[in-house]
Parts: structure tokens; sequence; C-alpha cells
């Protein structure tokens, strides 16, 4: 993989998944914060969140993306 693709490929995180989080996050009184975490293997999109002070001042964009990531794997069932 080319730093080409990746930089496309963050630009258009950014865009499609986060910018939209972000601007309800604002309107819904939150600041300007937001992060997605990318499979390695192919950069699709596993999680994308923005800030979410105004449900606990902890939760800036970056560390809501990580609780919403482990809540949803803890949701799933383990492979045996």
């Amino acid at each position: 993989m080319k730093n080409s693709d990746l930089a496309d490929r963050l630009l258009t995180v950014i865009e499609t998944d986060i910018l939209p989080l972000t601007e309800k996050g604002v309107a819904a009184g939150n600041k300007v914060f937001g992060a997605a975490i990318l499979r390695k293997s192919d950069l699709s999109l596993v999680i994308a969140e923005t800030n979410n002070e105004t449900e606990n001042p902890l939760w800036h964009g970056e560390v809501h993306t990580l609780k919403r990531f482990y809540e949803a794997r803890k949701s799933r069932t383990p492979k045996t």
C-alpha cells in the first residue's frame, strides 16, 4: 500500500464518517474532535466516533472512540 492510498483513505474517513458525527455532536454542545479505527489489512472502517463530553467530560473524540470500540467487542461472541 502506498502512502498516498493511506492518506486518501484517511481523508475520506474524516469527510464521510467523522465529520457528520462531529457536526451532530457540536450541535448537541460538544467540541470539535473525532476519531476512527481502521483495519490495517484493508483500511475498512471499524468504528468512528466524536467528542461526547456532554455525557462525560473525559470522553474526548479519541477516548470515546476507544470506549465504543471495546463496548462493541464485548457484545460479540468470542471465537472458539
